[in-house]
């Protein structure tokens, strides 16, 4: 083998010894990517987590679309009830103007009833009074009382009814 001859005086290269102690560490450089076409259609360039970069078949992302929460159909109660409140409502207002209106009429019946119940009861009294006298006196053998009544009356579908009640009271 023949070399060829040289004619400078460099060294081509020289032997040197490596320090002893700790290996320098090169810092970490990230890799930029290639510039360059595509292997293939439809490839990406994606850089792996050891901080290298492959060609790869990437599947797109979908971000998931937020859903509305479904409509519910309003229930069949609550529409009859909001319909039945117009009328619920305008009934009660009618029956308060009225009741508005009855209002010193039906205070007068109630006075009268009250008059009435007075009555009877100042009657029962004097009656009982009266009786109670004349047995005191000693007087008089057995009195026998009977009253009857009768009351007449119709009913929702048309048709007539009659009652009557009768009370014996006998005193010896």
């Amino acid at each position: 083998m023949t070399h060829p001859a040289r004619n400078d005086p460099e060294t081509v290269y020289t032997i040197t010894k490596a320090p002893r102690g700790a290996a320098p560490v090169a810092s970490y450089v990230q890799a930029r990517p290639v510039v360059a076409e595509a292997p293939l259609p439809g490839a990406e360039l994606v850089t792996l987590p050891g901080g290298e970069q492959q060609w790869a078949y990437v599947h797109p992302r979908a971000d998931p679309v937020p859903v509305a929460p479904a409509r519910q159909p309003i229930p069949a109660w609550a529409k009859t009830a909001a319909l039945l409140m117009w009328s619920a409502s305008g009934s009660a207002a009618l029956a308060g103007y009225g009741l508005s209106l009855a209002g010193p009429w039906l205070k007068a019946l109630a006075y009268m009833f009250m008059a009435f119940a007075v009555a009877v009861t100042v009657v029962a009294f004097v009656v009982r009074g009266l009786f109670s006298g004349s047995r005191r006196r000693g007087g008089g053998g057995s009195t026998t009382a009977e009253a009857t009544a009768t009351a007449t009356g119709r009913t929702v579908l048309g048709g007539k009814v009659t009652a009557t009640a009768t009370a014996i009271a006998t005193n010896k």
